[in-house]
């Protein structure tokens, strides 16, 4: 899926590029690049990232092949080469969590806090493969694992309507893991989690996170006991053997995104079991309560708060034991006051940073740390609310974005090589075209994108009907007899420095055509990327509520394309009260894209997967309801106390993945 920072809400890019300790802005990777006509199957994973959700994502290979990676139980805890024995690191996210169950939110920096106590079957490393984590082998066809049927109907790739068994998946359990609380981990707390995901989704409470867990044939059902229904799921049986240990999961259709399903973070049978849906929402908070929370992975989480996150090793975890005795993950109120403090040498591991932030970096002293630059499978943007305006005041206010033709026209507009240039000076930077970050798989070379030019974009508006009035100075269209002006809402994360300057930018170019705007900010995770449940029509720039005309953030994607692209593009996902777990923000409505993500929705085969992902990257290249700026290359702080950091993972696996590994240098 994708997140929203998104589309975290996972996987990675096979490409990458280091800067280390150098004084030289790296040049940024070249643009390269992706994902709609019965009733559409419903996708796995977080938004597109997320406002940065959970990961998932279709992986640079194919899922054949040995597990590696973290996972493998019996490691001691004592580092390799010189390092501190039971050390104390400390990793800073300028965003600060707000809520810690995975079902309840798409915010990449979530799931970055989750990650070191929260495991799933399987993740994707930093080469961007899908690997095993607590399963003992990512499925496959030539390891039995994966078992299409040979005698399945032809709709089990054509239509939603189940049709028995379409595939079989059987995943197992590596011996030895154990939660934190003492309990052995089963693949019982698998489907306790996948029947009480289908009870929270069910009760309408906004589990963002339910229908990845439990994939619906039908997301549209109004009725929501006929929605979580088992006739309108994917799975039709999950059955776990009596040992707990493996499970075998028939599917009742095909379902391309089976490899991010797999990759979902699962609770605690016992704990879980008592949780009902409204007590869901709030029980495992950033506060008072989270340290009763049981958890599956190598640290277990003692305290939180708004100023951060306290960890200790879960030495009751079967895979690699931890190195480090301690965690400490620290929340800062802005970018800037995060970095200060790395190069005052009191943060080891700065995330969450772009190329804009590195010269900042990489001044410290080469004696406190150093800066890395690593390309990932992120993209900025800017999104268009492509049903026709911002809800502001609980009132739609058409301002054109609900026709191609002005869409287009905007895009035309945005000088992004500018924009590039002003952000990254003398950097190289290229701007972005497609939705397929360089190094994705599914990556469509020939998308092409609207070109700079704001004299066609003025003629394109005047022949749409928006035309300049002589009085006033604003763009005008009459629309059912009501003069209707055009000025936009331009929303972006509060915090970033470099987001007001992207928007500063675009108030510029939209100016240069005729169009006024105005630029608000808002709390990434309580209001701009917040849920359905938590917001209303009156919350200003909300991407999910459609609080803005034009909406500035970044997209993390995975390496599960249909999880990347389904819930942020097909029309059934459009957020609403009846679908409040939708994530299509821009409300774009399209049939092409709507036959092609339910075309690559009925398809198991990754490679084939890639194969389908070009016809939503060229839709939204014209429907423009979506505007690629620059690929995201992600700046890290790495002290000198830190050993076992390896690399910046490029997905929305995130930066935290493999935590186990890092261990306090010796002085």
């Amino acid at each position: 899926m994708m997140f929203r920072t998104r589309r975290w809400p996972v996987a990675l890019a096979a490409l990458l590029f280091v800067a280390a300790c150098t004084g030289t802005n790296p040049t940024a990777a070249p643009s390269t690049a992706p994902p709609a006509a019965s009733t559409p199957p419903a996708a796995s994973g977080s938004p597109n990232g997320s406002p940065s959700g959970s990961p998932a994502g279709s992986p640079s290979t194919s899922p054949a092949g040995s597990p590696t990676g973290s996972g493998s139980p019996g490691a001691s805890g004592t580092p390799t080469g010189s390092g501190i024995v039971d050390g104390h690191l400390v990793f800073a996210e300028w965003q600060p969590a707000d809520q810690l169950n995975p079902f309840f939110t798409t915010a990449f920096t979530n799931f970055e806090s989750l990650a070191p106590a929260l495991r799933a079957l399987l993740t994707i490393n930093e080469e961007g493969a899908w690997t095993a984590d607590m399963a003992t082998e990512v499925p496959s066809v030539e390891s039995g694992a994966l078992v299409p049927n040979a005698d399945a109907p032809a709709d089990c790739t054509t239509t939603d309507k189940p049709t028995g068994t379409c595939f079989t998946l059987t995943m197992t359990l590596k011996p030895g893991y154990k939660w934190s609380d003492g309990k052995d981990v089963t693949l019982n707390d698998f489907a306790k989690t996948y029947e009480k995901a289908a009870e929270w989704g069910g009760a309408g409470v906004g589990c963002s996170g339910c229908a990845t867990f439990v994939p619906l044939l039908d997301s549209t059902i109004e009725d929501t006991t006929a929605l979580y229904d088992v006739k309108n799921r994917y799975i039709s049986e999950l059955a776990v053997a009596a040992d707990g240990m493996s499970m075998t999961v028939t599917w009742q259709k095909n379902y391309a995104g089976w490899l991010g399903w797999a990759a979902s973070a699962f609770l605690q049978s016992d704990w879980v079991s008592g949780i009902d849906a409204q007590a869901a929402t709030s029980a495992m908070p950033v506060g008072p309560g989270i340290e009763t929370v049981p958890w599956n992975g190598p640290f277990k989480i003692v305290a939180a708060s708004v100023d951060g996150i306290d960890y200790e090793r879960n030495d009751n975890w079967g895979g690699d034991k931890a190195k480090l005795g301690t965690l400490h993950e620290a929340f800062y109120a802005s970018k800037d006051g995060m970095i200060t403090d790395f190069l005052s040498g009191n943060v080891d591991l700065a995330f969450d940073m772009t190329q804009a932030d590195f010269d900042a970096v990489n001044a410290v002293d080469p004696a406190v740390g150093k800066s890395e630059l690593d390309s990932a499978w992120q993209y900025e943007h800017f999104d268009l609310m492509s049903a026709g305006g911002s809800r502001l005041g609980g009132k739609v206010a058409n301002h054109g974005l609900g026709e191609v033709e002005v869409r287009t026209a905007i895009a035309m507009a945005v000088d992004k090589q500018d924009l590039v240039d002003v952000l990254f000076p003398g950097s190289g930077v290229s701007p972005a075209c497609s939705i397929a970050p360089p190094g994705t798989p599914w990556r469509d070379d020939s998308v092409v994108c609207a070109e700079f030019n704001p004299t066609d974009a003025m003629a394109k508006l005047d022949a749409a009907g928006w035309t300049v009035n002589a009085d006033t100075g604003l763009r005008e269209k009459t629309v059912d007899g009501e003069v209707q002006q055009m000025r936009f809402q331009l929303c972006t994360t509060a915090g970033n420095p470099t987001r007001l300057t992207e928007l500063s930018k675009l108030n510029q170019y939209l100016s240069a055509v005729g169009i006024p705007s105005d630029v608000s900010t808002a709390d990434a995770a309580s209001v701009v990327f917040a849920g359905w449940a938590t917001t209303t029509d009156d919350t200003a720039c909300s991407i999910y509520r459609g609080t803005y005309d034009i909406a500035d953030y970044a997209y993390i994607l995975g390496g599960d394309i249909y999880g990347n692209y389904y819930f942020t593009y097909h029309s059934s996902q459009i957020p609403s009260n009846e679908n409040p777990n939708g994530s299509n923000d821009t409300r774009l409505a399209n049939d092409d894209m709507d036959a092609a993500l339910t075309a690559i929705g009925y398809e198991i085969d990754p490679v084939k997967q890639n194969a389908l992902a070009s016809t939503v990257q060229k839709t939204v290249a014209t429907q423009n309801n979506e505007i690629p700026i620059y690929y995201r290359a992600e700046t890290t702080g790495v002290s000198v106390r830190v050993g076992g950091w390896g690399k910046y993972n490029p997905s929305s696996a995130g930066p935290t993945w493999h935590v186990e590994d890092w261990f306090q240098a010796a002085p």
